[in-house]
């Protein structure tokens, strides 16, 4: 264990660290997930960590999920070779 980590809840801020992608996802056990939360509710630094963790991973999806404009001219050119295999 590292100096600066903890043990709450029988789980250390590593193992805590290791599932928290799963956690977001929806991926853990139940019996796992409640550890993890008592773990993040009796550890600050995990707290912040994962507060910081689950803003930036929604950011970023949001941010894949939208998809990116097109130019007027991409638009223009992919419509004329549509028309043009078409004929």
């Amino acid at each position: 264990m590292r100096p600066d980590e903890r043990e709450v809840a029988g789980l250390t801020c590593s193992e805590v660290m290791q599932a928290l992608s799963d956690v977001v996802d929806g991926d853990v056990p139940a019996a796992l997930g409640a550890r993890i939360e008592a773990h993040v509710a009796g550890c600050r630094q995990c707290e912040q960590f994962g507060a910081g963790f689950v803003a930036l991973l929604a950011g970023m999806r949001r941010q894949l999920a939208a998809p990116e404009a097109l130019d007027d001219d991409v638009v223009a050119r992919v419509r004329r070779v549509i028309a043009t295999a078409t004929r």
